[in-house]
């Protein structure tokens, strides 16, 4: 068990507008505000593109199969952690997205999520 005990947060709201790109938007926050970890507690909204990982196989590491949704989806919520490391931001988010009120999708999340008309975050910050 690792524990990590961080002083200092700061809470912050950030709304991104259609056609935002989820991870690049975390990216550029974490820069401006010149931070050095972050963690998106919440995230509400719509999405018109994700891509979803899920775990193929039990083995260490497992196998990893993704999925390439577009069309008009609701966020049931997103979580996850950005950070710095050396001169990268990296960026791990989770979350789940419906499709049309039936079909619910959910897993890891990587590049290439669009904002359909809103997303709403509420993420704490740590320089």
């Amino acid at each position: 068990m690792d524990i990590a005990k961080f002083d200092k947060i700061a809470f912050y709201h950030l709304r991104l507008g259609p056609g935002a790109d989820l991870f690049q938007s975390l990216r550029d926050f974490l820069q401006k505000e010149g931070l050095s970890r972050a963690f998106v507690l919440s995230t509400i909204g719509s999405l018109r593109k994700a891509v979803i990982n899920y775990p193929e196989t039990t083995e260490m590491p497992p196998i990893v199969g993704s999925i390439v949704l577009e069309g008009l989806f609701e966020i049931n919520g997103i979580s996850g952690e950005v950070w710095r490391q050396d001169s990268t931001i990296h960026v791990h988010l989770h979350g789940s997205i419906a499709e049309r009120g039936k079909t619910l999708y959910g897993g890891g999340m990587t590049e290439s999520a669009i904002v359909l008309k809103l997303a709403e975050l509420f993420i704490a910050g740590q320089k």
